[in-house]
């Protein structure tokens, strides 16, 4: 008569050593009570599954779980072992392994935890291990790193496919910022709860450092519930936060890769969940993406982008070229905006919409800066000797950059090498740049206005806060976005949107300009509705320092 896994169950039952019964995959199909004592679960009210997570994932020995399996099947196995219970303490005990064999036939594994060497440890935390995160209690780095392996072996020995989630905070640093590291610390605590109780027991939650998080979803069957998790994932962490006085609020990218679809190792998944999670803050964050062929070309070609940018760095490749500002009124130039452009040696010039983002990815944002506006500035004393006036210059200046003081610093020290007034510079600014860090932003205007810049507030009308902003921050001038100027002549919203930017403006005692202009039609609307200064293409495009100053020369000798 066969051997079956129920009459071994009734048989080690109630055998005063911790004995469990695992298959061949290393689940663990049956405990008795003195495991289950062990663990702190003597209900028995988790399933075999999520047991299989706690006890059996957390080796201690060099050898994975598999290859320990494999020698049992011939051997008697011992291995040292750590098991999670559930006061979250850790247990650490010899694990002997025996293979159950029935008429030359395997049947079953008999795990017995040696008694002799069980040594409780009540007193020391998970972290004292290096096991677990000490701020959130979930698994570190390191073990996540050893549970990925086991997953990866354990997927492709039963066929199946699991789900690698690389979650990363959105403006998670400015909370850290504005209210403390003890508010970040006390957000990054309510975030890992939220995510043990959003998923499944058997997922496997990790923080990998900093406000990233990794999750493991086992045994996947379709996209279509990844999807579902990941939006639940993003509706919990967008909720509110309360910390004392403070009130939190952050949100979340996912980046989704999943095995073997996208790659048989941990280091490739880990990559491509990382390269989604970054596409998907790239695209404004509170999403999700799943890795593709599509995406992992468009990474390779981010990776060229960032290797030729560092080259045309130290080649010198980055200059300015600049496009007038004219008011309609006498028909004269009333500004200039520095706009960088690439030299690329094989693509001709780029305009800053093909690298900027790259660049600032890299952290070499500020020396592309540096090299474009030490050439703008060396030009405009070109142009105040040869034409003799001194032409104002609008720099623009990105959300990150505008909260980094070595931006200022570097365009105060232009001034003061070219001996340039200040009020003959202008910064411009977007809207969601005012609305990232309300803590800081004063100060920076503040700076801005004591150095004698004044403010232009870019892609006006594209934000949600313009008019609590206009009331309060000390900006000079409103640019109307190019959106709404381009649709003027086709969508009678979009007149009744700049009419009302104009009338705005006029009454707060703001200047504007409209951008983007390239046909008479919209030109001749603007000027109707009393917005004289404008710019674009139906005037000049962006010229290079050599263009603009012949173009300067020219309309010298009509007027």
């Amino acid at each position: 008569m066969a051997i079956d896994v129920t009459s071994l169950s009734d048989a080690y039952e109630f055998l005063p050593d911790p004995t469990g019964i695992v298959d061949e995959t290393g689940k663990l199909l049956f405990i008795n009570t003195a495991f289950a004592q062990l663990i702190g679960d003597n209900q028995k009210s988790q399933s075999m599954e999520a047991l299989d997570e706690v006890f059996l994932l957390r080796q201690t020995s060099a050898n994975s779980w598999q290859n320990a399996l494999s020698k049992a099947l011939s051997e008697i196995c011992t291995l040292d072992v750590l098991i999670a219970a559930k006061s979250k303490h850790l247990v650490s005990c010899s694990l002997h392994l025996s293979p159950i064999v029935d008429e030359g036939r395997f049947v079953c594994f008999l795990a017995r935890l040696s008694n002799k060497s069980v040594d409780a440890l009540p007193d020391q935390s998970l972290t004292t291990l290096a096991y677990r995160d000490s701020l959130t209690g979930l698994a570190n780095r390191y073990l996540f790193s050893q549970l990925f392996d086991h997953e990866i072996s354990q997927s492709q020995r039963l066929a199946k496919r699991f789900a690698v989630l690389f979650m990363d905070l959105d403006k998670f640093k400015l909370v850290n910022d504005n209210m403390g590291h003890d508010a970040g610390d006390a957000l990054l605590c309510a975030v890992a709860e939220r995510l043990q109780k959003s998923l499944r027991r058997s997922d496997l939650i990790a923080r990998m450092g900093g406000d990233e998080f990794a999750v493991i979803m086992s045994n996947i069957k379709d996209t279509e519930t990844i999807s579902k998790v990941c939006e639940k994932l993003i509706r919990e962490v967008k909720k509110p936060v309360r910390s004392g006085n403070n009130v939190m609020e952050v949100g979340c990218s996912i980046g989704i890769s999943i095995y073997p679809d996208n790659g048989e190792t941990a280091e490739s998944l880990l990559q491509q969940g990382d390269a989604a999670m970054y596409r998907a803050k790239h695209d404004g964050g509170n999403r999700y993406q799943f890795f593709s062929e599509a995406l992992n070309q468009e990474l390779n070609d981010i990776r060229v982008v960032e290797q030729e940018l560092q080259q045309g760095l130290i080649d010198d490749q980055f200059v300015p070229y600049f496009q007038p500002v004219f008011d309609l009124r006498d028909n004269r130039i009333v500004g200039v905006e520095c706009l960088a452009r690439w030299q690329h040696p094989k693509r001709g010039v780029l305009a800053a919409t093909e690298f900027i983002n790259v660049a600032e990815k890299k952290g070499l944002i500020i020396d592309v800066f540096e090299q474009v506006l030490t050439k703008a500035f060396e030009q405009i004393d070109d142009w105040t000797m040869s034409l003799n006036e001194r032409i104002p210059l609008s720099i623009n200046v990105s959300n990150r950059q505008f909260y980094q003081h070595k931006t200022f610093d570097l365009i105060d020290n232009l001034i003061k090498k070219h001996q340039v007034p200040a009020d003959a510079i202008r910064i411009e600014v977007t809207e969601s740049t005012l609305q990232e860090s309300e803590s800081d932003l004063l100060e920076h205007l503040t700076r801005i206005k004591t150095s004698g810049f004044s403010i232009t507030l870019d892609d006006f009308g594209t934000g949600y806060s313009s008019l609590r902003y206009l009331q309060q921050l000390p900006v000079d001038t409103l640019k109307i976005d190019r959106s709404f100027v381009r649709n003027l002549e086709n969508n009678p919203q979009e007149k009744i949107i700049v009419k009302a930017i104009i009338q705005l403006a006029e009454t707060l005692g703001i200047s504007v300009v409209a951008e983007g202009v390239e046909t008479a039609v919209q030109s001749e609307f603007l000027a109707q509705n009393a917005c004289f200064i404008m710019q674009g293409y139906l005037f000049s495009q962006p010229l290079s320092s050599q263009d603009f100053e012949v173009f300067m020369k020219t309309k010298s000798s009509l007027t």
